[in-house]
């Protein structure tokens, strides 16, 4: 059975890191009775997404600025005795085919997992970030301008209504369009324009959405709050003052000739670049103007590691939403998802996590029969890989995608997925006790006796019920589920 995480106790210390494409931000905090007390927060520029190749693969000099980094905020976070912290990664990271070579010695350094989440999971703890920092009594756009990824959601109070990640950031559109740092109307147009192409497809729903404030967060946005105040005395960030900056910048010529001396150096090379993506999002959008907010990703990671309201897992508001949406019979998933659970239980030693992640495998295994009962398992692996999965680092629905692709059928092609969460051969025992607990309840069968297990190093042994000794068609399953498993140099054995 799932398990949710338990909030942390009043008056612990805890941090989030946040592993940004641009940034990497420490935030340290205390937990008070009914809300969250921010000790202290760190940045530093790493540029982890500069310099990659066509391949999206990280360049050695960018891991290392990130290992260095990390070096420092791990000294900071053994001073402050942490009782809890939570490593969260983000566009860089998840779209960089050799981030394993990143993260291995990163884990090493920090001493703990590292989340490397999808695109609109990052936009959903951005959002939970800023609905705890700001009364959300209207339907709001938060735009967050990140170094490879842009974030766009529109919500109320705390609930998100619309969530999106677009693939454009001060970072990788400064190395597209304002490279050897030459700025033009020209390269303006071509950014804006680029950064209105990607907008469009989400533009009818988010305008039948509708919002009536808009907010923006991290880095790049406050750098352009701050110029819009410096250069033209305006409070809040308004689309005929980015209008003007365009204009100042592209008669500048050059980022050295921008003047603005009052941003940090890190910050004036990747402003144009960012102020495209936001005119961008202003013109596509039609908005006329944006406060700043200082929330952002690491305190919607602060804020759910603190939660003192008892509330339904995330993860399981987003399994019973797909089983909804692609009509899973509910009592077969659930007799499934136990059943498969009770199999790894019977391991001498097994994951609490891997064991939750399990669960929801069995749960979801069969969505991919709204869509065709001939190859569910291709349907429910795709399914699950491309899905909105709230709650779920991008390992975790790798994971879950896997085990889903693989729960019946042939396993001749089947190739195990590079996870930093379990080992290929812990990987083998997840699938194999979700493929026996199908193949257990094939038929609907849910009154029936489980066997005895006993795991051995690469085999698994049934000790069959008595009622079943005699079941034909079960042993025949079991032996055909034998020759399949052998094809992963497993054997199964019953009797």
């Amino acid at each position: 059975m799932p398990h949710t995480q338990k909030p942390a106790q009043v008056g612990a210390t805890i941090a989030a890191i946040d592993m940004g494409s641009n940034s990497f931000h420490l935030a340290i905090a205390r937990v008070m009775e009914n809300n969250v007390q921010i000790l202290h927060r760190v940045k530093q520029r790493v540029s982890l997404a500069e310099g990659m190749d066509k391949q999206g693969n990280l360049a050695p000099a960018a891991m290392q600025r990130g290992w260095d980094c990390l070096a420092q905020f791990a000294q900071r976070l053994q001073e402050s005795q942490i009782s809890a912290v939570r490593l969260v990664a983000t566009y860089a990271l998840r779209q960089a085919p050799n981030r394993h070579d990143f993260l291995a010695p990163a884990r090493d350094i920090l001493d703990a997992p590292i989340e490397v989440i999808a695109g609109r999971e990052e936009a959903r703890l951005i959002f939970h970030g800023v609905s705890h920092a700001e009364e959300l009594n209207e339907p709001t756009l938060v735009i967050d301008i990140g170094g490879g990824s842009t974030e766009l959601i529109i919500g109320q109070d705390g609930e998100p209504f619309q969530l999106e990640s677009l693939n454009m950031g001060c970072v990788s559109f400064q190395d597209r369009f304002f490279n050897e740092g030459k700025l033009s109307h020209k390269r303006f147009d071509k950014a804006i324009v680029s950064a209105q192409q990607q907008l469009e497809p989400l533009l009818e729903r988010y305008r039948q959405q509708g919002w009536q404030a808009t907010l923006g967060t991290s880095g790049t946005i406050k750098a352009l709050a701050q110029v819009c105040q410096q250069e033209f005395e305006k409070p809040v960030i308004t689309r005929k003052s980015l209008e003007k900056l365009v204009d100042k910048l592209a008669e500048a010529g050059h980022i050295d000739k921008m003047g603005m001396e009052y941003l940090s150096d890190t910050r004036r090379p990747v402003l144009p670049a960012g102020l495209a993506v936001l005119l961008g999002c202003f013109r596509a959008l039609n908005i006329d103007e944006m406060r700043f907010c200082d929330a952002a990703l690491r305190e919607g990671v602060i804020f759910e590691m603190a939660n003192r309201v008892p509330q339904a897992s995330v993860c399981q508001h987003t399994v019973e939403a797909m089983q909804r949406l692609y009509h899973v019979d509910t009592q077969h998933a659930r007799r499934v998802a136990d059943t498969a659970c009770q199999l790894y239980r019977a391991q001498p030693q097994h994951d609490e996590e891997l064991e939750e992640l399990l669960y929801w495998s069995g749960q979801l295994h069969e969505v991919g029969l709204a869509l065709n009962s001939k190859g569910v398992q291709r349907h429910s692996g795709y399914i699950i890989a491309n899905g909105n999965m709230a709650g779920f680092h991008l390992e975790q629905q790798q994971l879950l995608a896997f085990l889903g692709r693989w729960h019946r059928k042939r396993l001749d092609d089947c190739e195990l997925p590079s996870l930093q969460l379990a080992k290929p051969t812990t990987l083998q025992r997840l699938l194999i006790c979700l493929r026996l607990s199908v193949l257990w309840h094939l038929g609907r069968r849910h009154r029936i006796e489980l066997p005895e297990v006993e795991w051995g190093k690469r085999e698994v042994r049934l000790t069959l019920p008595a009622p079943l000794a005699d079941d034909a068609l079960l042993l025949a399953d079991l032996e055909q589920e034998n020759e399949l498993l052998q094809t992963l140099g497993w054997e199964l054995q019953f009797r």
